[in-house]
């Protein structure tokens, strides 16, 4: 199908958008988080998942660069 990139959002940040993250980039996905999308009850674990993967496994940015990104296409 051509897809290569997947933007990720979604709740547990440090477990079900971490698993899933880690789970795309191991396919050889570029992944995007979407900032204003990710959320978790506990904020401490969601912080090291965020800092985990960020620039690493994962670019996060906000909805705004991803709209802005998709009107490029």
């Amino acid at each position: 199908m051509g897809i290569d990139e997947l933007v990720l959002c979604g709740v547990n940040t440090h477990a079900c958008i971490r698993m899933a993250a880690v789970d795309a980039y191991q396919r050889d996905f570029r992944v995007v988080l979407a900032e204003e999308c990710v959320g978790s009850y506990d904020a401490e674990h969601a912080r090291v998942s965020l800092d985990y993967m960020n620039g690493k496994i994962a670019k996060i940015v906000t909805v705004s660069e991803i709209v802005k990104a998709l009107g490029a296409i």
